[in-house]
């Protein structure tokens, strides 16, 4: 695969630096916790099986590093206690009963899940708070508790927490808030030490960039990766990724912007491999930069990523 390799040199004024420890007073350098400052309320979606346990883990320590303030989110997916007989249920009387046990075993649901998210977010000593959303109210308190936050953090390819029939790209599309999808198989305790960023010259890339930005500038090392520029050259300008790597650079971001040729396998599919043989441990993509109904029906990135995820991504729209 033939590609084109740059790096954004560091401005002589440039105004970001990383700094060791603390800034002094009239400082100008930033320290990791300032970097991460911009996300102050991060929500994760969540259950009390091992799958939530180690989403909980990673939304917390994710806090943490933030100082951001944690909501754990648990949507009931089916009634616990449905028992085929419930639908028999004949009278008014009857049916209350039904109601009220199911009601009752959603509860004790949400207090082991509540439990299991309380120890998580006192481990990492952080503020939080545990909310329950009950399967007949999914669809409108699903939107409305994941607004209030600046990012969701959810599992793949079956988010515990998540109400029956509710995805990732169905919660991002609805809500407008970014969101960070952890892999079952991602067995790594870091996230977002190495970022490959799919820059594809969209307003959707664009909007993922700006909230994705405390990641960026906390980085070790951030890819800007073009696929196929050519074919959007009207859009790149004459140097492709130049003018995004500068932007990101004087956010303090240490950048590298690459080219790549796709040679006819699907740009998704480059961006996958790319991540696996550079060691990422983030990938940020905006989602659905083409109309959705194209991609649902012939491929696209978007949809490639949330087919295969081997590494974390951080979609946004």
């Amino acid at each position: 695969m033939d590609q084109y390799v740059s790096t954004v040199e560091e401005e002589p004024d440039r105004l970001f630096r990383r700094a060791a420890g603390p800034p002094t007073a009239g400082s100008i350098h930033l320290t990791l916790e300032d970097m991460f400052s911009g996300w102050k309320s991060i929500a994760v979606f969540l259950d009390d099986t091992p799958k939530g346990e180690k989403i909980g883990k990673c939304a917390a320590a994710l806090a943490h590093r933030c100082r951001a303030h944690l909501i754990g989110i648990h949507g009931m997916s089916c009634n616990p206690a449905e028992h085929p007989s419930d639908s028999f249920a004949r009278g008014k009387e009857a049916i209350d009963r039904v109601f009220a046990r199911l009601r009752e075993a959603e509860e004790q649901k949400a207090l082991a899940v509540d439990r299991l998210f309380t120890a998580l977010s006192l481990k990492q000593g952080v503020s939080a708070e545990f909310r329950m959303i009950r399967s007949y109210r999914a669809d409108d308190d699903m939107v409305l508790n994941s607004l209030h936050c600046d990012l969701v953090v959810i599992g793949h390819p079956d988010p515990p927490g998540l109400p029956k029939g509710w995805s990732p790209e169905r919660l991002l599309m609805a809500s407008g808030v970014p969101v960070l999808i952890i892999p079952d198989g991602w067995k790594s305790e870091t996230i977002g030490d190495n970022i490959l960023v799919g820059w594809n010259a969209s307003r959707e890339a664009r909007r993922a960039m700006a909230d994705a930005m405390p990641f960026l500038r906390a980085a070790q090392s951030v890819t800007v990766l073009v696929v196929d520029p050519a074919k959007r050259a009207d859009k790149h300008g004459q140097e492709p990724g130049a003018d995004i790597g500068l932007y990101l650079a004087r956010h303090g971001v240490h950048v590298d912007v690459e080219q790549a040729t796709s040679n006819g396998s699907p740009i998704g599919e480059v961006i996958l491999s790319r991540a696996v043989d550079r060691g990422m441990d983030l990938i940020i993509i905006g989602a659905y930069s083409h109309p959705r109904w194209a991609e649902i029906i012939f491929g696209g990135v978007t949809r490639t990523l949330l087919t295969e995820m081997p590494v974390p991504v951080l979609m946004s729209r």
